[in-house]
Order: C-alpha cells, then sequence, then structure tokens
C-alpha cells in the first residue's frame, strides 16, 4: 500500500509541475519570456510550497535531459564540423576555460581559502556555459552563422567536452581506496572499451540496422529504435563506469556520419527538450525564497561577480581574435554559468568535495540566477553594445551579423524537392539540363537507397516535420516543389514549410480542385492543375496530329 502511495504522490507531483510549467509558460510567452524561466520558476514555486529541495524520481529523470542534449551535441560534433570550427572549439574553448579556471582559483585561494581539490572542481565547474540556453536562443533566432553566434558553439562545444574529464577528475579525488595510477589506468582500460563498442562497433553496425529498421515504414519502430540507442549507450557508458553522458554524447557522434541524422535529430528533440523542461524545475527547487530573501545582497553580489569575471575574460580573449562588437557580444552571451555545473556540483557533493554550508547555497543560487538573467541579456545584446561601444563608425565586415555563414545541408540557390519518387526524378533530370542545383528529400528508405546508388543528391527524413526542415536550414533554399501524389502528405508538406519559411515559393501538382484550394488557404504556394495540363496536352497533340496530316 505504501508503494501505491508513493506512485500516486509521484504522479501528483508530475501532475503538479506540468500544469503550473504549461500556465506559467503561456504568460511568459505573451511577455516573450524564454520557457527555461518558466520552468526555473516552476521548480521554485512547488518546492517552496512542498518543501522540497529535490525529489529523488525527478532528478533521475532530469538526468536523461542531460543525456539526450549530450547526444543532439554528438550529432552537430562530426569530423567535418570539427575541422570548419577547429578555432573556434579547441583554441577559443580551451583558453576560455583554463584562463577563467584559473582567476576563479585564485579567487577562492587567496579571498575564501578553500581547499585545494574543491577550489579546483569549483573552479572548473564554474567556467562552463550553459548550452541549454544558449544554443536554444541561437538556433531559434537563426545567429548560429553569426561571428558571435559561431564563437559562441565552438566555446560550448568544447566545454561540453569538457564535462567529461571534469566528472572523471571528481572520481580521482575522491577515491581513498585505490592509487591514483591503477585508477587512471582502469579508467584508460573502460575508456578503449566504450570507445570501440560504441563508436567503432555502432560505426559499421548502425548503417546496416538502421536500413533494417526503416525496411518496416514505421515511424514508432524507428523512433523505438533510437531510443533503445541512445539509452543503451548511455547505461553501456555508466556500468563501465563513466556518466551517461559520455555514452549518449558518443552515439551522437556515430549517428552524425549517417545520412539519417537530420531525421534523427528531428524525433528526439521533442523528448530532449521535455526532459530538459524537467531538468530546470529540478534545478528551481533548489531556490528556497526566504534564503534568497535573507541573503539576497550577497547573492546579487556573487552573481555580479561572475558575470563580470567571465564577461571580462572572454572579450579580452575573443577582442585578440575579431572585431569589439563580436568579442562582446560573445562575452555577454556566455558569461552565465550553466547545466553542467550543476552536475558536477552535484557529483562532487556525493563524493563530500563541494563547499559546506551558506557559501556552497549562495553560489547555487548565484548561478541560477545567471541562467535566469541570460534571454534578457540576449535579448539586448544589440542595444547593449551600441551603448556601451559608442563609435560613430559602422562595424566592420569581420563583425556584421551575416560575415560568418554556417555550413548548411541546404544552401541559397538550391531548389528542394520533397519526395523523390519517379516524379521528383524526372525533375532532377529537368533541373540538372538547367543547371540548378537541387536537393531531394525522401523517407521512402528503399528510394532512398535507391537515389544514393545513382549518385543523386538526397537527404533521408519526413518533410512533414517542422523540426526536420528547420535542421536542414530549408529557408534558404531558392525555391521548393512538392513532387508527392498523396493529397494529405502534400497538405501536411506545405503547412510544415509555411510553418518554417513563409516567404518561401512552393511549387507543387495538384489533381483536382479541391485540393487547389486547400494550397490556396495554406498561404503563397504555386499550385499546377495536371488535369488541366493533361487536357491542354491531349488537346495539342490532336491539333499537331491534324496539322502534320493536312501538310501531308
Amino acid at each position: 500500500m505504501s508503494e501505491l502511495n508513493r506512485m500516486e504522490s509521484i504522479i501528483t507531483l508530475i501532475l503538479i509541475c506540468a500544469g503550473l510549467s504549461l500556465v506559467l509558460n503561456v504568460l511568459l510567452k505573451k511577455l516573450q519570456v524564454e520557457s527555461v524561466i518558466g520552468y526555473i520558476l516552476t521548480g521554485m514555486v512547488v518546492g517552496f510550497a512542498f518543501d522540497l529541495e529535490h525529489n529523488a524520481n525527478l532528478d533521475a529523470v532530469a538526468e536523461f535531459g542531460i543525456v539526450f542534449l549530450m547526444f543532439t551535441i554528438g550529432l552537430e560534433f562530426s569530423p567535418q564540423r570539427l575541422r570548419l570550427m577547429k578555432k573556434e572549439v579547441f583554441l577559443y574553448g580551451a583558453l576560455q576555460m583554463g584562463i577563467t579556471a584559473a582567476v576563479f582559483f585564485t579567487i577562492g585561494h587567496w579571498l575564501l581559502a578553500i581547499e585545494p581539490a574543491v577550489n579546483l572542481i569549483v573552479s572548473l565547474a564554474l567556467t562552463l556555459s550553459s548550452t541549454a540556453i544558449v544554443l536554444n536562443l541561437l538556433t531559434k533566432h537563426r545567429k548560429t552563422g553569426n561571428l558571435y553566434g559561431r564563437n559562441s558553439v565552438g566555446i560550448l562545444l568544447f566545454q561540453d567536452i569538457a564535462v567529461i574529464p571534469l566528472l572523471l577528475m571528481v572520481s580521482i579525488f575522491a577515491s581513498n581506496h585505490q592509487s591514483v595510477p591503477q585508477l587512471l589506468l582502469n579508467v584508460v582500460i573502460d575508456g578503449a572499451i566504450v570507445f570501440a563498442l560504441l563508436f567503432f562497433g555502432a560505426r559499421f553496425a548502425t548503417p546496416h540496422l538502421m536500413k533494417q529498421v526503416l525496411g518496416t515504414r514505421s515511424n514508432e519502430i524507428f523512433v523505438g529504435a533510437l531510443l533503445l540507442f541512445v539509452i543503451g549507450a548511455a547505461q553501456l557508458a555508466h556500468t563501465l563506469g563513466f556518466s551517461y553522458s559520455l555514452g549518449a554524447f558518443i552515439a551522437g557522434m556515430v549517428i552524425a556520419e549517417t545520412h539519417y541524422k537530420h531525421q534523427v535529430e528531428a524525433d528526439l528533440i521533442p523528448f530532449r527538450d521535455l526532459l530538459l523542461g524537467v531538468f530546470f524545475i529540478t534545478v528551481g527547487m533548489q531556490v528556497s525564497p526566504p534564503f534568497v530573501l535573507q541573503n539576497l545582497l550577497l547573492i546579487l553580489a556573487v552573481m555580479a561577480g561572475l558575470l563580470l569575471v567571465k564577461s571580462l575574460i572572454l572579450f579580452t580573449l575573443i577582442r585578440f581574435f575579431h572585431g569589439t562588437r563580436t568579442a562582446l557580444k560573445t562575452a555577454l552571451l556566455l558569461s552565465q554559468c550553466g547545466e553542467f555545473s550543476f552536475v558536477i556540483f552535484e557529483t562532487a557533493q556525493a563524493n563530500n568535495l563541494f563547499m559546506d554550508g551558506q557559501l556552497g547555497q549562495v553560489l547555487v543560487m548565484a548561478i541560477v540566477f545567471t541562467m535566469m538573467l541570460t534571454p534578457f541579456l540576449f535579448r539586448s545584446l544589440d542595444r547593449i553594445t551600441d551603448w556601451l561601444i559608442k563609435s560613430p563608425e559602422s562595424s566592420t565586415p569581420d563583425e556584421s551579423d551575416d560575415a560568418a555563414t554556417e555550413q548548411t545541408q541546404i544552401h541559397a540557390n538550391q531548389v528542394v524537392i520533397c519526395g523523390f519518387g519517379a516524379l521528383g526524378q524526372r525533375v532532377t533530370v529537368h533541373l540538372k539540363h538547367e543547371q540548378i542545383p537541387y536537393m531531394g528529400i525522401e523517407q521512402e528508405s528503399r528510394i532512398f537507397h535507391s537515389a544514393q546508388i545513382d549518385g543523386l543528391s538526397v537527404v533521408f527524413g519526413n518533410a512533414c516535420r517542422s523540426q526536420f526542415l528547420r535542421g536542414i536550414h530549408i529557408d534558404q533554399a531558392r525555391a521548393v516543389i512538392i513532387a508527392m501524389s498523396n493529397e494529405r502528405r502534400i497538405q501536411q508538406v506545405a503547412h510544415a514549410i509555411r510553418h518554417v519559411a513563409p516567404e518561401l515559393p512552393v511549387f507543387v501538382c495538384a489533381s483536382n480542385h479541391r485540393l487547389i484550394e486547400e494550397l490556396d488557404k495554406i498561404g503563397d504556394t504555386c499550385p499546377i492543375d495536371t488535369q488541366e495540363q493533361k487536357a491542354l496536352a491531349l488537346v495539342e497533340a490532336l491539333q499537331e496530329r491534324e496539322a502534320t496530316k493536312q501538310r501531308g
């Protein structure tokens, strides 16, 4: 009976969190406030009302928010992306973490007299910024291709990779029963096993398994296989003594090398966003309103210190390589601390390697406030930059918003063909003849693989999914041709395209007037009446035949 009551309490807690976050986020969206603020406020209210600092069940679910986040980061961390961003990732990222950690370590040693092991862990954790918040903002507002967006993404990628050795360092410091060399040897052996099983094994096995899964033509089986792959990889890494995040990250890198990357990302992002919402609710539960009110000035002072130190270091660093405006925007955007700071703090606290008492609580509160401030800073980046940099000169090309372009799947001069069957491939023949570049989209695995064998430019994915269309940057295309015969699918694709890219020209064949009317309601589409075209072709053929007879 107690187990039943426990289950009912968990369900009640989930319902309360879901209902409250829904109400708060609807209200905050009207004020153009990011949903992450609503989740944190939900955690604060629920934690205070029910006297909960944390809930073990919610914590377990929230941890998988980080797992799916690391998986989607792994999807972006392909060797090709590394080559394009090697300077931003390895140079800017390494310098930012090294210099910032050294400054925080010095402050902790001379001003707070923190024990060296604890001081090192805390200092390195404070160098991390919020991937969940910053990447979400940059992607949503299409700023990842700008110079400051590119710098931010590169630094965040390095920080996310650095989380793995940071967690390992906590394990080394906490190991009392085993010598450090022996521990490192075990870690290297286990790491080699994890990497070999996940990267090499999955890299060769994944394409064949995905082909079998796609052959079922079932989206449920496809998503189920993805969940099994991600969670299985995370569990394997955890079983061998590593974090769940490491396994998920390597799994993402494996998928990034396949043709299914964009569809995988589109299908898993809803799970990631939902679980990250739970994670931020648990972050909010750590905020105690009475404690905040009693120590508000100290918390605000620590928050200001964190923002000031991180932004000054980042500004100085980026200023060596880019213009003043780019350096300032990058510094402001990454000045907060992030979700992985909490992951490291919790791991350290479990191993008695975190600050005790009031100071640790003040630090946690200050980090939460820096995260809450970030969406507002992002919205005001241009105003703050114009206010701080009062030079009358216009920005240089190096600093302009469109100075850097992201390497995307779709390019500005390409025509996108949704549906790569017989009609789509006939369209391709004519586009090639006119020397117009194209990119096909196909969800049917047999047609997709056949087109690949023929050397045609095609990507696997469901064109009905808005998230997939965003992932391939369809808004940058020259135009879209919907080469499908299923009327319901045609309408779904047209709706999705209009949702993602309202101004994009869309051409589609319509077999009846009802479909043409539906497409007209959707928006600016160019339906071609195939019945009319066929009738006209038949009449023209008849007239040509009669004219030929008369000449004979």
